[in-house]
């Protein structure tokens, strides 16, 4: 709601049912594609989710600075997109450790990640903002954060040999 406010010049309460009513729809995205990650494989949700998010971050951001669509589609939309990767992660994450030290390994590994990722780009997109003068500058750090989740898509295992083999799933 900051940046749509400060940065869009957006109306701030307008913002915030935006947002909410986008993350309602992430909620429900999340538990329809963890439903899908049973029958699809997990990883392929997980990629498609982070193409479709590097190929429409510039164009979001870009419909968010132009006002074109409403701002409630635009969030919504974005909900649904990102519940792509989110509603997978859970079960890929967990399939990377053995029983035994599962609760350690992704404890960490998704501190870790959300702490470097989710903790510092608010402030890279910032920084990006006043650098370059646009606000399309965020766009940037979801382009880049979508790669690098596509490439690690290509470095998970079919099956892991843990959760998604033992439950029969085509993880």
């Amino acid at each position: 709601p900051a940046f749509l406010a400060r940065v869009l010049a957006y109306d701030p309460k307008q913002a915030v049912v935006a947002q909410t009513l986008g993350v309602v729809a992430h909620a429900l995205g999340i538990l329809a594609v963890g439903r899908l990650a049973d029958r699809y494989q997990p990883r392929r949700l997980m990629r498609a989710g982070a193409i479709a998010l590097v190929v429409l971050a510039y164009p979001f951001y870009m419909a968010l600075a132009a006002k074109t669509i409403p701002l409630t589609v635009l969030l919504v939309t974005a909900g649904l997109v990102a519940s792509l990767v989110n509603g997978t992660f859970a079960a890929l994450l967990t399939d990377m450790f053995p029983t035994r030290i599962r609760f350690s390994g992704v404890a960490l590994a998704f501190n870790i990640a959300f702490t470097l990722f989710s903790g510092t780009s608010p402030l890279v997109a910032t920084s990006l903002i006043s650098r370059m003068g646009s606000p399309l500058a965020p766009a940037l750090v979801m382009i880049v954060s979508g790669l690098l989740t596509v490439a690690a898509t290509f470095g998970l295992q079919s099956r892991g040999g843990h959760v998604l083999a033992a439950r029969g799933s085509r993880g």
